[in-house]
C-alpha cells in the first residue's frame, strides 16, 4: 500500500483522483437512475416523497456519515505519523462508535411517524412516505460504517476498489429496485430498501478486502484506544458532525418551507435537483484528495508540498465546474426530459429547468467550499467547520423565513449562490491565512 506522505507526482495523484471521481459519479448516478425508474414504474408523486423527506433524513445521514468522515481525517494523520499503535487505536475507536451508530439507526426506524410530523410532510404523502421513512432511517449507521471502511482504503492511495464497488453497486442497486417494484409489489420504499442492502453489502466486501491485505490485517490488530486517541477522534468527529448537523437544521427549515409550494412546482424542483446533486457530488473527489494529501504531509512537516497540490486541485475543480455549467446551460431541457419521461407537465418542466440552470452556476463556489473545508480539518483547525456550517445554516434560515415567503420559487432558485458562495469565501480566506501560519 502507498501513501500520500511519500514523493508525489501528477501521475500518482491523478491515478487516485480519476477512479475516485468516476466512483463518485457512478455512485451518485444511481440517484438519477432511481429518479428515472421511479418515474417509469411509480406515479409522479413518488420522487416528491423522496425530496419531501430529504430534510429530516439528512440529519441522520449528516450525523453518521460526517462523524465517520471526521474519524477518517484523524486516521489519515496517524498513517502519516508512521506509528502502528496510533493507527490501530484510532481505527478501533472509530469502529466502536460506528457499532453504536448502527444501534441508534435501528432505534430511530421505529419513530418514522413522529419524524414525518416534524418534517411537515404533506398529508397526501403520508401513506407512501411512512414505509419509505421507516426503512431509510435504518441506513445511517450502516452507511457510516461503509464510509469509514472506504476512507480506510483510500488513505492508502487506493481508489480503484471503491470505484469497482460503486460500478457494480449502481447496477445491482438499480436492478434490485426494479425487482422490488415489479416483482415484490413495493412502492417508493423499494428505493430505500435497495439503499440499505447496498450499504451493508459494501461494508462487508470492504472488510473482506482489508482482511486479505497484510497491511490491513496489521491495522485491524485488536487494541483498546487510549484517552488521547478518543480525544482526537471526538474532536474530528464532533467538529465534522456538528457542522453537518447545523447545516442539516438549516436545510430542514428550508425544506419545510419548500414543501408549501404547489405540487407541480415541487415535482419540477425534485427533478431539477437530481442532476445538480450528481454534479456537485463529483467535486468531492478533489476535496477528498486535498484532505488526504494535506493530512499526511502535515504530519511529516511538508506543508509547502501540500500547499502546491491544494492549489492545483482548486484550479482543477474550478475548470471542471465551468465545463458542467456549459453543458447544463445548453442541454437542461433535454436532461430533464430524459430523466422524467414524456408525462411531465409543462409547468413542472419549466420549474426543473429554471432551478437547474440557475443553481449550476454556483458549482465553482461549491468546489472551493468543500476543498477548503477538508484542508482546514486536515490541518487540525476544527473550529472552522462549525463556523462554516453556521454561515450556511443562517442563510438557509433567512431564505426559509423571509425570502421564500416573499418571492416564492424565485428565492428557492437563487438560494444556492448565497448559501454556498459566502461560506466558500470565508473558508478560502481562513485557509490562505492559516496555511501561511503553519508554514512559518
Amino acid at each position: 500500500m502507498e501513501s500520500f506522505g511519500e514523493e508525489l507526482t501528477y501521475r500518482k495523484v491523478y491515478r487516485f483522483l480519476i477512479p475516485l471521481y468516476l466512483s463518485t459519479i457512478l455512485t451518485q448516478s444511481y440517484t438519477v437512475v432511481s429518479a428515472a425508474v421511479t418515474a417509469r414504474y411509480l406515479d409522479t408523486g413518488a420522487l416528491s416523497v423522496i425530496v419531501a423527506c430529504s430534510g429530516c433524513l439528512a440529519m441522520e445521514n449528516y450525523f453518521c456519515v460526517s462523524t465517520t468522515t471526521g474519524f477518517g481525517f484523524y486516521i489519515n494523520r496517524c498513517v502519516g505519523s508512521g506509528s502502528e499503535r496510533q493507527k490501530q487505536e484510532a481505527l478501533w475507536g472509530a469502529l466502536f462508535i460506528c457499532f453504536g451508530m448502527i444501534a441508534l439507526s435501528l432505534f430511530l426506524s421505529g419513530l418514522a411517524r413522529p419524524v414525518m410530523t416534524l418534517a411537515n410532510i404533506p398529508d397526501y404523502m403520508l401513506q407512501d412516505a411512512e414505509p419509505y421513512m421507516t426503512v431509510i432511517l435504518m441506513v445511517g449507521g450502516f452507511w457510516g460504517l461503509e464510509n469509514l471502511l472506504t476512507q480506510l482504503v483510500e488513505i492508502f492511495a487506493e481508489s480503484r476498489v471503491p470505484a469497482v464497488l460503486s460500478t457494480v453497486g449502481v447496477a445491482a442497486q438499480t436492478l434490485m429496485m426494479i425487482a422490488l417494484i415489479t416483482r415484490g409489489g413495493l412502492g417508493v420504499e423499494a428505493s430505500a430498501l435497495a439503499v440499505l442492502i447496498l450499504h451493508i453489502s459494501k461494508a462487508f466486501i470492504l472488510t473482506v478486502w482489508i482482511l486479505l491485505n497484510p497491511a490491513g490485517r496489521k491495522l485491524l490488530h485488536p487494541c483498546l484506544p487510549s484517552l488521547p486517541a478518543w480525544t482526537e477522534l471526538m474532536k474530528n468527529g464532533c467538529s465534522k458532525s456538528l457542522m453537518m448537523v447545523i447545516i442539516g437544521l438549516g436545510a430542514f427549515a428550508f425544506t419545510r418551507q419548500v414543501n408549501t409550494l404547489p405540487e407541480e412546482i415541487l415535482t419540477g424542483y425534485s427533478y431539477g435537483l437530481t442532476p445538480l446533486d450528481l454534479l456537485m457530488s463529483s467535486l468531492s473527489a478533489y476535496a477528498v484528495t486535498a484532505g488526504l494529501i494535506t493530512g499526511q504531509n502535515r504530519e511529516k512537516h511538508r506543508i509547502p508540498v501540500a500547499r502546491k497540490w491544494n492549489k492545483s486541485l482548486l484550479i482543477g475543480c474550478s475548470v471542471l465546474s465551468a465545463f458542467y455549467i456549459l453543458i447544463v446551460l445548453a442541454f437542461a431541457p433535454s436532461l430533464i426530459r430524459l430523466l422524467a419521461g414524456s408525462e411531465m407537465t409543462a409547468e413542472s418542466l419549466h420549474a426543473a429547468c429554471r432551478i437547474l440552470r440557475i443553481q449550476v452556476c454556483a458549482l465553482p463556489f461549491v468546489g472551493c467550499y468543500i476543498v477548503c473545508r477538508n484542508i482546514l480539518q486536515s490541518l487540525g483547525i476544527y473550529w472552522v467547520l462549525p463556523l462554516l456550517g453556521a454561515a450556511e445554516a443562517f442563510i438557509c434560515l433567512l431564505f426559509a423565513w423571509i425570502f421564500i415567503p416573499l418571492y416564492g420559487y424565485t428565492a428557492v432558485c437563487w438560494s444556492a449562490a448565497v448559501k454556498w458562495g459566502i461560506p466558500a469565501l470565508i473558508g478560502l480566506c481562513i485557509y490562505l491565512k492559516k496555511i501561511r501560519e503553519v508554514n512559518t
